[in-house]
């Protein structure tokens, strides 16, 4: 049996019908133009931090059960997240072109775009964005100030990224106010602190004849250089292990200031999902697209996490249904699972309990690091095939806050011939995915 990859996490009782987000994994281009006719005119925000022309390849980190996930640096295993080589410019800009002129495409009349980039390649970017969206959608350049890393001997330290923030047209939406900060307390240089006869309190200064107010309750709006916004330390909590991982704060910046509740986000670059996690906590929807091995299942692991309703939808085109019965006696160097099932009927209710039991999972072990099953399973979830679908019922995976894995997951509903068969998603360390009908 083989069918189409499509799995589904339904939270807090919201229908499928008004999803919280698709994740589609995929190239970033060849994906648009599959997606295009769907979502052209749909986005109110697209946020693209792709590769920059750097000419390396970039990590990604995976901690190894119990004891990485509890910070021991020893039981992490290093990945190549993605590669940032290219024949030469042509090529990159040739890619760039295709992912801007959909995501274009894709924007409603009233959204805008930020292109993240870097010293290499800004200039060449900002040309192609003003024959694309036109000289006159150009907003700002922003300039994002970060302190790490080393210190140059031949140059000026490279301390900031360049955002490029174009709208679509003129009837963009901007709200500055979403994101301003109280003045405060503090004092201010040649001002004079004073309270107006409605108890507010403001300082004042005369310039020119003219007195000038600003109260301490109103808001001090971003300008267009950002040095108030930390880049990531490594041992930082929101980190998932992705090398190149732009703070959250960053990107709520953004989707606050340009889009609306109820709005969608695109990111057709999303890596470790931090435009996706922005847009869910703040009852934003999101699009994002991602062909990084490992990208979907931190997305999905960081979406569960920060969603209370809502239903995420995942699609892997490359992942097909597997019989479990094929898979009993795999050698220890490739996949082999070991699954227990025990149904019984709830009295209450009488519809069916299902309690499903990983006994055993073997891939490429590290036995330096672990010999035990479980530490090589990064997630794993059970529910129906339904329509070609997977649709979870439970899941269970590691966080920083808990680090271990259930070793058994529970599902319960009518028995019913349309949900009669039961499938078991798994994500290992490796990064390889199995979706097993049992």
């Amino acid at each position: 049996m083989k069918i189409s990859y499509i799995e589904k996490y339904c939270l807090g009782g919201d229908s499928e019908e008004q999803p919280a987000g698709y994740f589609v994994k995929g190239d970033a281009v060849t994906e648009l133009i599959n997606l295009r006719e769907k979502w052209q005119g749909k986005l109110q925000m697209i946020y693209l931090d792709p590769p920059f022309f750097t000419g390396k390849t970039f990590s990604f980190r995976q901690k190894i059960g119990r004891e990485g996930w509890k910070g021991n640096s020893k039981y992490v295993l290093s990945h190549q997240a993605y590669s940032d080589q290219w024949e030469d410019h042509n090529a990159f800009l040739k890619m760039l072109r295709r992912v801007l002129n959909l995501s274009h495409q894709m924007l409603k009349p009233d959204g805008s775009l930020f292109l993240h980039m870097d010293y290499r390649f800004s200039a060449r970017a900002r040309l192609l964005m003003d024959e694309i969206f036109g000289a006159e959608n150009f907003l700002n350049e922003i300039i994002w100030v970060y302190k790490t890393g080393g210190r140059a001997r031949h140059h000026f330290s490279r301390k900031h990224d360049t955002i490029l923030f174009y709208r679509k047209s003129k009837q963009h939406y901007f709200n500055p106010d979403a994101v301003g900060k109280p003045r405060g307390l503090s004092k201010r240089n040649n001002m004079k602190r004073r309270i107006d006869d409605d108890g507010r309190v403001f300082w004042s200064i005369r310039s020119g004849g003219k007195e000038y107010r600003y109260y301490e309750d109103s808001k001090v709006l971003p300008s267009d250089v950002w040095d108030d916004i930390s880049h990531l330390q490594q041992k930082d909590p929101e980190r998932t292990g992705y090398d190149t991982q732009k703070p959250e704060a960053l990107l709520e910046r953004m989707v606050l200031s340009t889009s609306r509740p109820g709005d969608w986000i695109g990111d057709f670059f999303a890596g470790s999902g931090t435009t996706l996690a922005a847009a869910q906590k703040n009852g934003r929807k999101w699009l994002g697209i991602d062909s990084g091995i490992f990208s979907i299942n931190v997305c999905r692991k960081r979406l569960i996490q920060v969603s209370q309703s809502g239903c995420l939808i995942f699609f892997d085109p490359l992942l097909r249904l597997q019989k479990y019965e094929n898979f009993k006696n795999e050698n220890h160097n490739k996949v082999r699972i070991k699954i227990n099932t025990k149904s019984t009927f709830i009295s209450s209710n009488q519809k069916l309990k299902t309690e499903i039991f990983l006994l055993d999972y073997q891939c490429r072990q590290v036995p330096e690091l672990s010999n035990y099953y479980m530490d090589y399973v990064d997630f794993w979830s059970v529910g129906y095939l339904h329509n070609g679908e997977f649709i979870a019922q439970d899941h269970s995976f590691r966080t920083h806050a808990n680090p271990e894995i259930k070793t058994v997951l529970t599902m319960s509903g009518d028995n019913t011939k349309e949900k009669s068969d039961i499938a078991l998603l798994i994500s290992d360390v490796y990064g390889k995915q199995s979706l097993y009908r049992l």
